[in-house]
């Protein structure tokens, strides 16, 4: 059984099931370690600014979801994997932007994974890494996801 599968079934008494025939309980699930956020330097501020320059090349309108699920078609439609890293810094600054229009601010982030780019929501909940966010979907080569996943965390933005 997974961890979320475990989660998913989780009782009030702390009873999670069995993994490779033992009883698992909270001792044995590993806690996250905090994950820590700053304001950009004038040099992280510059780096967004030389990926936001981009934006016109791939025809990226960071306010309108649709065109940069657009660009990302198109990316895919090519599936040059030459230009791999310039469509997930590209789309992920448009997502990160588009999410900072609906409340959300970028950040640093750090996390037992290391340190990014990120954009933190309104409440200072968990940031979102853009850049692994979208990395991983051109690594399936994942269509639709965009409207659907960054539609999902802009209305949590304002709630």
């Amino acid at each position: 059984m997974g961890i979320l599968q475990r989660w998913r079934r989780r009782d009030d008494d702390g009873d999670h099931g069995e993994v490779a025939g033992r009883p698992v309980d909270d001792a044995d699930l590993e806690h996250v370690e905090e994950v820590a956020a700053r304001p950009l330097t004038g040099e992280e501020e510059a780096r967004l600014e030389s990926y936001r320059l981009r934006y016109a090349k791939h025809d990226i309108d960071p306010a309108d979801l649709a065109s940069i699920a657009r660009a990302w078609s198109a990316a895919l439609g090519r599936d040059d994997e030459a230009e791999a890293a310039e469509v997930v810094t590209v789309v992920a600054t448009a997502v990160g932007d588009h999410l900072v229009g609906t409340g959300y601010r970028w950040v640093v982030s750090t996390d037992p994974f290391g340190t990014d780019l990120a954009v933190e929501p309104p409440r200072r909940g968990v940031p979102v890494v853009v850049r692994t966010l979208v990395a991983v979907r051109w690594m399936q080569r994942e269509q639709g996801w965009i409207e659907n996943v960054v539609g999902h965390l802009a209305r949590a933005a304002r709630r």
